[in-house]
């Protein structure tokens, strides 16, 4: 029971750092008017950059060369800034795009910079990673209490970035935001500048993404190339439109459903054999219940209240902003 318990809180640490990721897609894609493919980005630049900035000097048959052993809370500043400057790196050439050539674009990009993460080996050791990152507090509890400890603490940060990602929906900048989701056209019309608020909602994604990016290297301990593919991306649009794309509450519980979703087989008694099967079936089993969801609630479990009639209030909220 106790092993279940402990297996319990791991998926729900995990699902909080999803969660965050989801918050700052629905930023930009619920709310806002860009479909990213890209986030992963973000997350990935926002993990090597705490890891870079925290860890200890490489030692003689590690190939990095930084390391600066500098404390967390250096290394959690260094992820978030690391993932809103590559995010205005990224929207400089690729928010003249439009629909699904950003798309695409944002998609290369992140294929770009993990294939960074896998050759340049000075920069992150390649594909060897880098192992043994340090715990915040490890020393605080015992280690069998410890992931209630790192779930509180992922539980406060995204309660701070729910917060603030509801905060920046309920303001004007929010309401702007979904002038141009709506009608980018009408709200040009306005006054509204769509590069300008494109860009800076793309910057605080990256944002909230990179911080994510070093909660995850609190989970997992280790840093390596392949934990940041372009599925990472595919599983927080799953869960954003499981939830309910352009809904709060659908981005804070979307993450969470689908951690249990995609672990819910670990709970079925299989053979050996049978275990290396049903674990290729998680993905299958998660497009079914998309497909599902997509059929009979094709706007997710918790949409987004309808706006009617106020789209010219908006603007001219957004015109006077």
């Amino acid at each position: 029971m106790e092993g279940l318990i402990l297996f319990a809180v791991s998926l729900l640490s995990l699902g909080a750092i999803y969660t965050i990721l989801c918050l700052a897609l629905n930023l930009e894609a619920g709310t806002g008017p860009l479909w990213d493919l890209g986030i992963v980005s973000f997350f990935g630049v926002g993990a090597y950059a705490y890891t870079l900035v925290t860890a200890p000097p490489a030692a003689a048959y590690q190939g990095y060369i930084l390391g600066l052993g500098l404390p967390m809370w250096m290394g959690l500043v260094a992820a978030g800034l690391a993932g809103a400057i590559v995010a205005w790196l990224i929207g400089l050439p690729t928010l003249r795009l439009k629909r699904e050539y950003f798309l695409i674009t944002t998609l290369a990009f992140a294929e770009a910079i993990r294939q960074i993460y896998v050759n340049e080996e000075w920069l992150t050791n390649g594909v060897a990673g880098i192992y043994g990152i340090a715990q915040p507090f490890k020393q605080a509890v015992a280690s069998a209490n410890y992931g209630y400890l790192l779930l509180a603490i992922f539980l406060v940060g995204l309660t701070v970035v729910a917060l603030l990602v509801h905060r920046l929906t309920a303001s004007a900048f929010g309401r702007t935001l979904k002038a141009l989701r709506e009608n980018e056209p009408l709200a040009m019309t306005a006054g509204i500048d769509p590069r300008r608020y494109s860009m800076t909602v793309f910057v605080i994604a990256g944002l909230f993404s990179g911080i994510a990016g070093a909660f995850y290297i609190w989970y997992a301990t280790l840093i390596v190339p392949t934990l940041f593919t372009s599925d990472i991306t595919f599983f927080i649009w799953t869960a954003v439109i499981i939830g309910g794309l352009g809904s709060m509450r659908g981005a804070l519980l979307g993450g969470f459903i689908f951690i249990l979703l995609h672990d819910l087989l670990r709970f079925v008694q299989v053979s050996a054999d049978a275990a290396v099967a049903l674990t290729s079936l998680r993905t299958a089993f998660i497009g079914v219940v998309l497909v599902l969801i997509l059929r009979f609630r094709p706007n997710g479990l918790f949409p987004e209240k309808p706006v009617k009639n106020l789209l010219p209030d908006m603007l001219k909220e957004a015109s006077n902003a």
